[in-house]
């Protein structure tokens, strides 16, 4: 264009110019990944708040169980939305077949289980029997070492030997640690169930995220990994919620019973994936 008059070679390369710039800009366009679904997200995070914060409240009144039914309903306005989504805030092929939704309800369950048997056992410690803030601490060592020496067990030798089914051992060592800690009469007698309920937790973790994802598309491990990661933390609201209100409304046994529970009906989603 400096030279004034433009020839049709000019011509010709003004419009290789804009040619490769748009490819460039489509490239980068590409590049940046899906768009942001502020719908969706906002509409996922109001249900799911409406779900959680009465049931941290411990007693339900009507009200309260108002606000969950609006909640359930959000929840599957979010579900409707996201299918029509251009940029939905997950991939949809997610919520198709039996495998990843029962990991899911998997996850949902299992850590409500064990981050509310915490909360309990911390509270038993202090309020039950009077024990200060380090001592309570300490008596849950055992379970973070059993959870780090079977974790890592798990992942670089049994899981890869023997698949999934390392996941039901680690529940069946899980619950057997549970159940022992549930006859404990004092702080001495809980250091050897809680050792092997990490034990069981180590043991599961690896199996159950290895066997979540990996039959999983690349485009699908993102949506997936975040949807794992949200409905652990919100089964451990729920968890800390339910066995918290169960336990401070007198029942330690009770508590430790709900747990268990919960970690035997954990196995049966977990048997469909």
């Amino acid at each position: 264009m400096t030279e004034g008059h433009l020839s049709r070679w000019d011509w010709g390369a003004i419009a290789s110019g804009l040619a490769v710039l748009v490819a460039f800009g489509l490239q980068q366009r590409r590049a940046r990944g899906p768009r942001l679904d502020p719908t969706g997200t906002a509409l996922v995070m109001i249900g799911t708040g409406l779900i959680v914060y009465p049931v941290t409240e411990g007693h339900l009144n009507r009200w309260d169980w108002g606000a969950i039914a609006i909640g359930l309903a959000v929840l599957v306005a979010f579900g409707l939305q996201q299918r029509r989504a251009r940029g939905p805030l997950l991939e949809l092929s997610l919520f198709t077949g039996r495998a990843f939704p029962a990991a899911r309800v998997t996850s949902t369950l299992f850590f409500a289980a064990t981050t509310g048997l915490t909360l309990v056992v911390v509270l038993y410690l202090q309020l039950g029997l009077g024990l200060g803030v380090l001592a309570a601490g300490l008596t849950l060592l055992p379970w973070s070492v059993g959870l780090a020496v079977a974790s890592l067990l798990a992942g670089s030798v049994l899981v890869p030997r023997y698949g999934r089914r390392i996941m039901f051992v680690g529940l069946g060592v899980l619950l057997a640690g549970v159940l022992a800690a549930s006859h404990a009469t004092g702080r001495a007698d809980l250091l050897v169930p809680l050792g092997i309920a990490g034990l069981g937790m180590g043991l599961f973790a690896p199996a159950f995220f290895t066997t979540a994802l990996k039959p999983l598309r690349g485009q699908e491990i993102g949506s997936a990994s975040g949807l794992l990661n949200a409905v652990q933390q919100l089964g451990a609201t729920l968890g800390v919620a339910v066995l918290g209100s169960v336990y401070l409304s007198g029942s330690l046994d009770a508590a430790w019973l709900c747990a268990a529970g919960l970690l035997a009906v954990t196995a049966l989603p977990a048997a469909l994936q």
